[in-house]
């Protein structure tokens, strides 16, 4: 898993930009997020985001959300990033909306999990809205 939280992070596409999550003080790889499909013109970006499962529910994702959603808009000059989240996904979803993102919509039955079809929610937080949390 490291050499592939490593490739993603070597940033070899030029529509995105992603990097490894790491503990403070530590050297272990845990994560992944990353902005892919940015569109210059419209400054707007997709946000992606993947722990490994031993890490999860110990407040890296929240940190990690926060950081690239900072650097999306302060150092990207983005102005909207979105995401989407399987509904089953409950932590992931509180996790966005505490770092400010807002549900827009749901794709109804898009994924098949544990017997059982579930929705996709999207998601999305603009750079003023960021600016008035801040």
């Amino acid at each position: 898993m490291a050499d592939t939280l490593r490739a993603w992070s070597a940033n070899a596409d030029s529509t995105g930009v992603g990097f490894a999550v790491s503990p403070l003080g530590g050297d272990d790889l845990i994560g992944h997020v990353a902005f892919y499909g940015v569109n210059p013109v419209i400054r707007a970006a997709t946000l992606g985001v993947m722990l490994g499962p031993d890490h999860v529910g110990l407040g890296y994702g929240a940190d990690a959300v926060s950081t690239i959603v900072r650097y999306g808009f302060l150092e990207f000059g983005l102005n909207r990033i979105d995401l989407s989240v399987w509904a089953f996904n409950t932590r992931a979803i509180r996790t966005y909306e505490k770092t400010g993102f807002t549900r827009e919509g749901r794709r109804r039955e898009t994924v098949f999990h544990d017997g059982e079809f579930h929705d996709e929610i999207l998601m999305s937080i603009l750079a003023r809205e960021w600016r008035d949390r801040s």
